[in-house]
């Protein structure tokens, strides 16, 4: 299965640095990129397509990262498609936010590879999927936090 990522970051080496990481996860991964949200969403709209994962900064100029994923959780086509949060420190708000408007996960920066690669497998290849009664009490189903986050 072919996979497209994704990523939109306004720091060119944060930016190539999410890049080689993703281009690791699998032979013809396809690494779409965006320097602002609002490129990202003309993209999207542009190609229509679906990304098996979006990864996007939530210090962005103009819309940040949290009213990108709003917006990715507007459109009908995009609602479903996972979005992992890539932040320097924040506010724990931030991230409370991130998860309620259905983040996945919420990275540090530099995101390190194998957060990176994990977070992939969980939630692109190898979708993790829980229901009501699966799910452990107390436990959010479906996101992940980086240690340094």
């Amino acid at each position: 299965m072919r996979h497209t990522f994704l990523v939109v970051d306004s720091q060119p080496a944060d930016l190539e640095a999410v890049v080689r990481q993703l281009k690791l996860v699998g032979p013809g991964a396809e690494v779409l990129t965006a320097p602002s949200a609002e490129a990202a969403l003309a993209l999207l709209e542009e190609q229509r397509i679906v990304p098996s994962m979006i990864f996007v900064d939530y210090h962005l100029p103009g819309m940040n990262g949290i009213e990108m994923l709003g917006e990715v959780r507007h459109r009908r086509w995009l609602e479903r498609a996972p979005v992992a949060m890539l932040s320097q420190p924040v506010a724990d708000k931030v991230v409370v936010t991130s998860y309620r408007l259905g983040a996945c996960a919420f990275l540090s920066k530099p995101a390190r590879p194998h957060e990176l690669r994990e977070t992939v497998r969980d939630f692109a290849i190898q979708p993790v999927r829980m229901n009501a009664a699966s799910q452990v009490p107390g436990t959010p189903g479906l996101v992940r936090r980086s240690a340094a986050a």
